[in-house]
């Protein structure tokens, strides 16, 4: 199971973004976010604080098993 991966999935799907314009909010390129998405990789520091920033995210919540 993929929970961090989900999560984001889960906020990127919440606010209706599809995976080009999610990862363009965060900096990062469509195929990073879509390893992260499936728990290929770990979001850098940068890319959680555009989380947390952007979307309000908890990162504790995101972290959470």
């Amino acid at each position: 199971m993929n929970k961090l991966g989900d999560k984001v999935k889960a906020i990127r799907l919440q606010n209706e973004f599809n995976q080009v314009t999610f990862a363009e909010k965060l900096g990062i390129s469509q195929g990073r976010l879509s390893e992260i998405e499936q728990g290929k990789t770990k979001p850098s520091a940068e890319t959680l604080r555009g989380l947390r920033k952007e979307f309000n995210v908890d990162l504790n919540w995101l972290f959470d098993e």
